[in-house]
């Protein structure tokens, strides 16, 4: 005859058991700054935004527009042919030119390599100079507002700023074979006041920004509605 198994002691169980409780919800988080909300992820300012444009709480960018290499491309282009005119006037023509004239041929066209010499080199700092202003011309969209910085030469900045709820319509001009086959044209914004204060020449694809602009301008409208309705 087998032993018998000690039984486990008698545990009574519970009539109810509650049910296991949720973990508590998480505090919502505050925007972070620079979030506008129903307008996508936030959008901080880069690095190298202008120093003339002021953001406030809440404004992110829309786009940042710079201009179309071909216009500095069609300065250097010029420059180019006016450089090669200089060195065909001073190794062929004026050779020629003063050895019929002159006795000291020697001399004279030392002093002309040197003048040649001096005219280069001024055409490339006048082209570094042209390139650092070309490039310092931008528009800043952001979500309530355009800002223009237009560098007119080293010493000469102008900047403005419009607002969106004042913008009423935007162009786009692309006159010619060039810029339609380059994709760049003259993107000019209108207001109530002055019609043709921004104008943005040799911007890179005009009807794209174009069309950021007028979705930026809508946003804003719709959100200031928003706001109105709001008890």
């Amino acid at each position: 005859m087998e032993p018998q198994q000690p039984q486990p002691p008698y545990q009574p169980q519970p009539l109810y058991q509650a049910p296991p409780q949720a973990p508590p919800p998480e505090p919502p988080q505050p925007p972070q700054q620079g979030y506008a909300p129903g307008s996508g992820p936030a959008q901080l300012p880069s690095k190298d935004l202008h120093p003339m444009v002021v953001m406030q709480p809440g404004e992110r960018i829309v786009a940042s527009i710079k201009r179309h290499p071909f216009g500095i491309v069609s300065l250097y282009a010029a420059a180019l042919i006016g450089i090669t005119l200089a060195v065909i006037l001073a190794v062929y023509l004026l050779p020629n030119m003063l050895s019929q004239t002159s006795t000291d041929s020697s001399g004279t066209m030392a002093l002309v390599y040197v003048g040649m010499g001096i005219v280069v080199v001024g055409i490339v700092l006048v082209l570094g100079v042209a390139t650092s202003v070309y490039w310092q011309n931008e528009w800043v969209v952001t979500t309530d507002s355009i800002t223009q910085v237009s560098q007119n030469s080293l010493f000469n900045r102008q900047v403005s700023q419009l607002s969106m709820d004042n913008l009423e319509d935007v162009t786009v001009n692309q006159d010619g074979i060039l810029p339609h086959l380059l994709g760049f044209g003259t993107l000019r914004v209108e207001t109530a006041g002055e019609r043709s204060k921004f104008t943005f020449p040799y911007c890179p694809n005009p009807t794209d920004y174009a069309r950021k602009i007028l979705e930026a301008h809508e946003d804003f409208l719709e959100m200031r509605r928003n706001v109105q309705n709001t008890p």
